[in-house]
């Protein structure tokens, strides 16, 4: 057995130990955040959510998670329950901060389009994410109505007033014109990462739907003799994404913001009520640093052989345009079965 994998076995079985001996100084010397996070354990945390990887109990609301490595160097996602079997603690998770639900893997997903974007997919191999504020709908990462940010304003500088007034430390009342100038900060800064994060995030948009939507060709392939859509399930197309890109997927909510705001986590998947005949799922790249202002989206390689389930040509296409891409894919070596949809089909009486 290698020296390492010892040296884990044995910090984990100490961990055990302390825990169970009520040794709270030694279990917290092993519990200090490496924020090492490798893409397995990042998906397990993606996965999971609100469920321990371990036991399989679901996790107590209130309770941060662990995310970490057992002591073979597992990931692992646990509660309190399971906590005893983390050797490396990469992160808590205060999970319940955020709301939107996820897809599992058997989610069944469909990207319709026009055929220029999937000549584009073929070509690069790539799937391509577009930048927030570029997605053409101008509620796209907001916080709630624009008559009602007042409200929200004069909420967020109570509650960093009593963070302030509150913070571990403090020993002595804070002065009126210290606190008034402090929470406004605090307040500033919060609006200028909510801005940013609509440069900084990157979307991929699908509809789930476990059949073909009629309403889907009609609205993103306007080309309508000329439209395809893609199929596949959501853990397949996640598996086949660049590793190196970290990825999170959630169905988006759709909310009334008159009387409703977005939580800091929340507001990338919240969109109008009145777009709820989307359905749709969408993916997220996040990036650390703005990129230049012209670049509009960002492309992640792909297995596009292993990506996709089918590629189905518009039902109002002709049969000639189906062997267009049927060829277009053999030419760029792709294996995906193609068909033609068969939501015309004619009926009898």
């Amino acid at each position: 057995m290698p020296s390492e994998t010892l040296v884990q076995i044995q910090k984990g079985r100490a961990i055990q130990n302390a825990t169970l001996s009520g040794d709270s100084e030694l279990e917290q010397s092993f519990m200090i955040s490496t924020g090492r996070f490798t893409i397995e354990l990042r998906k397990l945390v993606h996965y999971r959510h609100n469920t321990c990887s371990i036991c399989g109990q679901g996790l107590v609301r209130g309770q941060p998670a662990y995310a970490g490595y057992n002591a073979l160097e597992r990931p692992v996602y646990t509660g309190e329950c399971c906590r005893h079997f983390v050797a490396e603690l990469a992160s808590h998770i205060y999970w319940w901060w955020i709301d939107y639900p996820r897809p599992d893997r058997e989610t069944m997903i469909w990207r319709y389009m026009d055929f220029a974007k999937l000549v584009a997919m073929f070509k690069d191999r790539s799937l391509y994410f577009a930048r927030g504020d570029k997605l053409g709908d101008p509620y796209e990462g907001a916080r709630g109505l624009a008559s009602r940010e007042r409200e929200w304003k004069d909420y967020c500088l109570s509650f960093f007033r009593n963070a302030i007034v509150t913070a571990p430390g403090n020993n002595g009342p804070v002065p009126e014109e210290e606190l008034a100038s402090r929470s406004k900060q605090m307040y500033d800064d919060f609006v200028i990462t909510s801005q940013r994060d609509r440069l900084l995030n990157f979307v991929s948009c699908w509809h789930s739907n476990h059949v073909e939507s009629e309403a889907q060709w009609r609205l993103y392939a306007p080309s309508l003799p000329t439209g395809v859509a893609v199929r596949t399930k959501f853990g397949k197309l996640d598996d086949s994404l660049d590793q190196r890109f970290d990825v999170r997927g959630g169905f988006v909510q759709y909310v009334d913001y008159s009387n409703a705001f977005a939580g800091t986590y929340d507001k990338l998947f919240w969109k109008r009520s009145s777009l709820s005949h989307e359905a749709e799922v969408r993916i997220v790249h996040q990036q650390t640093q703005l990129s230049e202002p012209e670049v509009f989206g960002v492309s992640v390689p792909m297995d596009i052989n292993n990506a996709l389930d089918a590629i189905i040509v518009s039902p109002f296409a002709q049969d000639w345009f189906v062997d267009v891409v049927r060829e277009t894919a053999k030419k760029f070596d792709v294996s995906t079965k193609i068909e033609k949809s068969q939501l015309l089909s004619e009926p009898f009486f």
